[in-house]
């Protein structure tokens, strides 16, 4: 904890107290701050990212010291919340307006996962209203969760109405029928691309940047249709997650459905990221901490074989 306190010592001593109880997932003593000081909620911090007690439930943007999986993140967001905090107030975190909000730095943050909080922060966040398609209205969160591999995340906003008119996200969202209809070519069909997204403008590496997401989401209705479409298994297009191949996605979530369905439609194994040069089992050895294990081990099984 003495990390935590050398890093806040520059704020004002009644900041410093609630940003360490949110960092420490210290409820009680949270609201004893904020009952203390209601104005706590508005404050900022002096540091270059300027973040409000809201940010720091994120564990993103903010100093190393601070960012740390809390398993309760979720009711510290609600204190603070009902407490009147705004839930869209941005921060300097990132030089990006999209990324600064509280919920696009959960999206994008790997240690609300780690605590398996993401999915929980995100819906208490939006239930109090934020933009659930971004600051601009650009299907940004949706976007930032995709290209952070949280598909705990895309699950939640979808629920809440994030838009999925582009056939990544629809991909991603188990939209089977828009999928088709993206691919039959239909002309009545309004497809919307997203700012923070770099969707493919050609049509067969946008299915192959949906078929990417489709399995890292774990939509396997989507995936076995886009294979069935003539969609190349081992497709690593621009752009996608990390530039991998859909069994990398999937083996990394341990998404075993997925992966036994891309291996009996010819997966390669051995086929390596363009990023980093690694198999989808090399992928396992540094899988997310929030992938089950079990699913990691099945995962794993199947890769070996």
């Amino acid at each position: 904890m003495q990390d935590i306190d050398r890093v806040l010592l520059a704020e004002a001593p009644g900041f410093a107290r609630a940003a360490r109880a949110i960092v420490t997932g210290d409820v009680e003593a949270l609201r004893s701050e904020l009952a203390a000081d209601s104005s706590l909620v508005l404050a900022r911090s002096v540091s270059e990212h300027h973040a409000t007690l809201l940010h720091y439930v994120a564990a993103n943007g903010v100093e190393g010291e601070l960012q740390r999986p809390v398993p309760n993140a979720d009711e510290i967001a609600r204190v603070l919340l009902e407490a009147g905090a705004e839930v869209d107030a941005p921060c300097d975190a990132y030089d990006d307006r999209r990324w600064q909000t509280t919920l696009s730095l959960v999206v994008s943050s790997d240690h609300p996962a780690v605590a398996g909080v993401s999915a929980r922060l995100v819906d208490v966040l939006c239930a109090s209203g934020a933009a659930v398609d971004g600051p601009d209205d650009d299907g940004s969160a949706l976007a930032t969760a995709l290209l952070f591999g949280h598909p705990e995340c895309v699950r939640v906003l979808v629920e809440r109405g994030a838009r999925t008119d582009n056939v990544v996200f629809a991909a991603a969202a188990g939209r089977l029928e828009w999928v088709r209809a993206y691919l039959d070519g239909d002309p009545g069909l309004v497809e919307r691309p997203a700012a923070a997204f770099p969707l493919a403008s050609d049509r067969r590496e946008a299915a192959e940047q949906a078929l990417v997401f489709a399995s890292m989401c774990g939509q396997v209705d989507v995936v076995r249709l886009l294979l069935d479409r003539g969609v190349r298994v081992d497709a690593c297009p621009p752009g996608s997650h990390r530039t991998a191949t859909a069994l990398h996605t999937a083996a990394y979530q341990g998404s075993q459905s997925i992966v036994q369905l891309l291996l009996e439609r010819g997966a390669d194994s051995a086929a390596r990221d363009a990023r980093y040069q690694a198999t989808a089992l090399e992928w396992l050895e540094h899988a997310s901490g929030w992938a089950d294990p079990a699913g990691l081990r099945a995962v794993a099984g199947l890769l070996s074989a």
